[in-house]
């Protein structure tokens, strides 16, 4: 099978969100099939030129084919002013105004012209301006998130009018362009089941599959002889979401903790820290601030508990799989663990008001043997369902699945 894979970023180096599930898929289907990746290069993720052939070598390892190419959007803030000026003129998107390239535009007519490809996988929704109806070829379309979805509940969170009104306005124009688009595309990949159940009731004529994120349970594993009293949130926090919930977790719940249980320490994990957490940080000096790391393991190994406040999201957060699979004792709100087939209790534990959250994470960090069978029961579920192998071989059954509903048109 030759694939021609469309990313909205490189897929490399493989730390967390995207760039996880993207290395990972096309590793696994490098294995599988012959791979054509085209990709944008973000500068912010790879700075310099080392980093960038570091990430075409290890990506030529799977692919047969590997190019990148500009996102003019983020060459200065110059340039993302005018895109989001450009958005906020008209009904496309800033996502899509964004990813505009007429080069990537010409490369792909090009390959499509040259050579035959069984599968063109669209990776996101504002790529899909770049594969026409009439190519003749199966086309499927990723929906990490339900965009529409997820950028609603951003602009509920938000308190400022402009930010809200700007994001109420983006989550109706994506809600338009996954209602129309969807249909197009011979199968739409979604991450869980309940993102299945959102895209089919807003556009009802989509076909659907899923394939949910993944975890290397070789790389992450449990290691419970080296706890200690000690919390951790981990997650990139440029993002949105994650600011969000390490900021409720500092404000409302950690508070609530300290209360209990002085001896315990909050280690927030992740890059972009926001001065407030900074600050708050140098309050409490029980709170511990990495910014990025690389290897999050060794955090992750020292924490008896594993927290997820999280209040927006949508799609699965491959950093609860990550340390499910390291076996750890986990306290989440329902968004946090929202696609994943985990059970209240068995897994881990859910709440969602401020002082349900600090009072389960509480009782964890006092009953070693509860923390412990949490952590067996995630592990034995990630090993179950979400693996890699196990991932890719549900991409290649939804591939097949594109491919026959092109072959009976």
């Amino acid at each position: 099978m030759r694939v021609l894979f469309l990313s909205q970023i490189v897929p490399y180096p493989p730390h967390g969100g995207v760039l996880q599930r993207g290395y990972n898929l096309v590793r696994e289907l490098g294995r599988r099939a012959e791979v054509h990746l085209l990709a944008f290069n973000h500068p912010d993720v790879l700075p310099t030129e080392e980093t960038v052939e570091e990430s075409r070598r290890e990506l030529s390892r799977w692919c047969a084919r590997v190019e990148y190419f500009s996102l003019w959007a983020k060459a200065s803030k110059v340039h993302r002013l005018a895109a989001l000026a450009a958005s906020a003129g008209s009904a496309t998107p800033f996502s899509f105004v964004a990813h505009r390239s007429n080069a990537l535009q010409r490369r792909i007519d090009q390959l499509l012209e040259e050579a035959r490809f069984d599968v063109v996988h669209v990776d996101t929704i504002a790529l899909s301006q770049f594969v026409t109806n009439g190519i003749g070829t199966a086309k499927v379309l990723t929906h990490h998130n339900i965009e529409s979805m997820l950028m609603d509940r951003r602009a509920q969170m938000e308190s400022g009018f402009a930010a809200r009104t700007f994001l109420r306005r983006e989550a109706a124009k994506l809600m338009g362009v996954e209602r129309a688009l969807a249909p197009t595309f011979d199968v739409n990949i979604v991450v869980s089941p309940s993102d299945r159940s959102a895209l089919e009731a807003l556009a009802p004529r989509a076909t659907t599959a899923v394939v949910p994120n993944g975890v290397n349970t070789d790389y992450f594993t449990p290691d419970p002889d080296a706890e200690t009293p000690a919390l951790i949130y981990g997650g990139g926090m440029n993002m949105f979401a994650n600011r969000d919930a390490v900021m409720h977790f500092v404000d409302d719940i950690w508070p609530l903790v300290q209360a209990q249980r002085p001896d315990v320490t909050f280690y927030a994990v992740g890059q972009d820290p926001p001065p407030q957490l900074k600050a708050a940080a140098e309050r409490d000096p029980r709170i511990k601030v990495t910014g990025f790391v690389s290897d999050i393991r060794e955090y992750i190994r020292k924490a008896a508990v594993y927290v997820v406040p999280l209040r927006v999201g949508g799609g699965t957060r491959l950093k609860v799989l990550d340390a499910m699979a390291m076996g750890k004792a986990m306290v989440s709100t329902s968004i946090g663990c929202e696609g994943i087939d985990v059970r209240d209790g068995e897994n881990l534990v859910i709440a969602d008001d401020a002082r349900a959250f600090a009072d389960s994470t509480i009782a964890l960090l006092g009953d070693r043997s509860r923390r412990l069978a949490l952590g067996r029961a995630a592990r034995s579920l990630v090993e179950r369902q979400y693996s890699w192998p196990v991932i890719g071989d549900q991409l290649l059954d939804a591939y097949r699945l594109a491919e026959a509903r092109t072959q009976s048109r």
